[in-house]
């Protein structure tokens, strides 16, 4: 899996790219992507609360 893409600009949300090469591994892989960007996100939501 590979980064392509982030919205540095964060005007449009969040969001980012990935390319998922291996198709017997893109379940798992998106399945990963998606919950560190979702942990990503809660952090940093709990940090700018403080």
């Amino acid at each position: 899996m590979r980064l392509i893409g982030v919205n540095h600009l964060a005007t449009h949300g969040r969001w980012a790219f990935a390319e998922f090469c291996d198709v017997y591994a893109i379940e798992a892989d998106f399945a990963e992507k998606v919950k560190s960007q979702f942990e990503e996100m809660l952090q940093g939501a709990i940090t700018s609360s403080k």
